[in-house]
């Protein structure tokens, strides 16, 4: 392009528009090319693939380096190397002992045991019963209280019997007790005491039963007991209270 002449303001104004539309109509018209759009595609994945290899790489080396360096103090003392090994207890048999499985809850009784001759331990809780509710005191026998005394069932006689404790025939200010035997069963009275602990039926060679007792709710001073032996040799009876103290005795009959 020939350079601008070295005119006047006004012919270098006028210069400066000439140029200015010569370059308009130029630039309009070239046509641009097409970007590179795949070419940038395929510039961006290189770079993402090879950042990934590096990243890969220095991973490996990481723990290719913790490994090593692991092994190099595993090999090295101990801290406790210079102590000396405790002694190991030889095994006295094939299996270690063992906790046991937790001991069953013990009923509370109102005496805790009873020994009898043999030194055995007789435990003999007493059960609260309702009103009236019979209670299979052995095969072929029942027994239930009500508020006017002991009634029980069974045997060769199917009637019903009755034991009152407010006739007037038992003392329920002192302690006592009755005994109903018939064959190898046996049942009773114990009144007087709102303590009562244990019944035991002894034979003639000193051997102790326990009797099994009732009462009705409230404790209202006295119960039935009933117990089941082998026929034949008379029995006496003895009443203890919660303490173990021996409250009343019935002789042998």
């Amino acid at each position: 392009m020939t350079p601008a002449p070295d005119v006047g303001p006004d012919a270098a104004g006028a210069w400066d528009d000439l140029l200015r539309a010569e370059f308009a109509r130029a630039a309009h018209d070239v046509t641009p090319g097409p970007a590179p759009v795949a070419a940038v595609v395929r510039a961006g994945r290189a770079r993402r693939r090879r950042r990934t290899v590096a990243l890969s790489v220095l991973a490996v080396l990481g723990v290719a380096f913790a490994v090593a360096a692991g092994t190099s103090l595993g090999r090295g003392p101990h801290p406790a190397a210079g102590l000396a090994a405790p002694p190991v207890r030889p095994a006295t048999s094939a299996f270690a002992p063992t906790a046991g499985p937790p001991s069953p809850a013990v009923p509370r009784t109102s005496a805790s045991s009873s020994s009898s001759s043999s030194g055995r331990q007789i435990p003999t809780p007493v059960r609260t019963v309702a009103p009236g509710e019979r209670v299979a005191a052995a095969p072929g026998w029942k027994v239930w209280l009500t508020a006017g005394g002991k009634h029980w069932q069974g045997g060769e006689d199917p009637l019903e019997q009755f034991r009152s404790v407010t006739d007037g025939n038992i003392d329920l200010a002192r302690p006592g007790i009755s005994h109903q035997g018939e064959g190898a069963f046996h049942s009773g009275l114990y009144y007087g005491t709102r303590d009562a602990g244990r019944v035991e039926l002894v034979d003639d060679r000193g051997r102790a039963t326990a009797a099994a007792l009732l009462e009705l709710p409230g404790r209202p001073g006295w119960g039935v007991w009933y117990a089941v032996t082998r026929e034949g040799g008379a029995l006496g009876l003895r009443l203890y209270d919660r303490a173990g103290r021996l409250l009343s005795e019935l002789p042998p009959l």
